[in-house]
């Protein structure tokens, strides 16, 4: 049997993203989202979620964007009080500078947020898959399992398809390989688990329907997720740019629906493992 969870990463970072997310979920085949902690546009997911609670929501953990939820930490922020940004929070994650009672807390806190909105955290993720980097796994997975979200991603991109990836995405791609197969083992060890199989960063960029079915028609058996990033534009180009409605676009065609079906695959959420 093939199960699939088509998952919506960075719901909460605008509005124009929120409101492609439901529409993907409504209208086409993503059964989960990933909510940012008091993203830009949290509020405003938060009443979309409560009006689709066949919508599986749970935590996109953001260590690199904006402000943490507590105060006091002396090494996940800069000077000024944000977070150091996507590249020198991983890598300062990689290098083993931030310190993990501060990462607990700040994860605990992230969750509880959502908790305390009266969600059902299904699962938890990374923004930029910062939860698979250095220690974060072993303080992430701590706050994780004290309060009952069972769920993680480990991001081996094994559904790559038609795309030919180049040499620096090949290489990212193999990055998070290593860091994720390591992280996993942590996760696995206060018994939380994922999916079997993983794609989507291959696909990021190359989210057309065409490559979307050939990923669909090559789906291995077991438990798989993909993870997707639909949208309306909120910029002329970059990642929230008109990739984000193409991706839109695809998830909504009905005709993946009817090959799902075609080939046996059974679209889940994270909330039915």
């Amino acid at each position: 049997m093939k199960w699939l969870i088509v998952n919506a990463d960075d719901l909460g970072i605008s509005e124009r993203r929120n409101q492609g997310i439901l529409e993907a979920h409504r209208k086409g085949i993503v059964t989960s989202a990933s909510l940012l902690a008091y993203g830009p546009a949290y509020t405003g997911a938060l009443k979309l979620v409560r009006a689709t609670p066949s919508l599986d929501v749970g935590l996109h953990f953001n260590l690199s964007e904006g402000e943490p939820l507590v105060l006091g930490h002396k090494t996940l922020v800069a000077p000024g009080g944000k977070f150091w940004g996507k590249e020198e929070s991983r890598r300062r994650a990689k290098d083993g500078l931030f310190d993990p009672r501060e990462v607990e807390r700040e994860a605990e806190a992230q969750i509880d947020l959502l908790k305390q909105a009266r969600l059902n955290v299904s699962h938890i993720n990374g923004h930029q898959h910062i939860h698979i980097y250095g220690a974060l796994p072993e303080a992430i997975s701590r706050a994780a399992s004290r309060l009952g979200v069972r769920c993680f991603r480990c991001p081996v991109d094994t559904m790559v398809g038609p795309v030919v990836m180049d040499p620096e995405r090949m290489t990212q791609v193999e990055e998070y390989r290593r860091h994720a197969l390591r992280a996993a083992d942590v996760y696995g060890r206060v018994k939380m688990r994922s999916t079997e199989h993983f794609g989507g960063i291959a696909l990021s960029h190359h989210m057309t329907l065409e490559n979307f079915i050939a990923v669909i028609k090559d789906l291995p058996a077991g438990l798989s997720e993909i993870m997707v990033h639909p949208g309306y534009a909120d910029a002329k180009d970059g990642f929230p740019g008109p990739d984000r409605e193409r991706e839109l676009r695809t998830l909504t065609d009905p005709r993946l629906k009817i090959l799902l079906q075609q080939q046996q695959v059974q679209l889940t959420a994270w909330s039915k493992l």
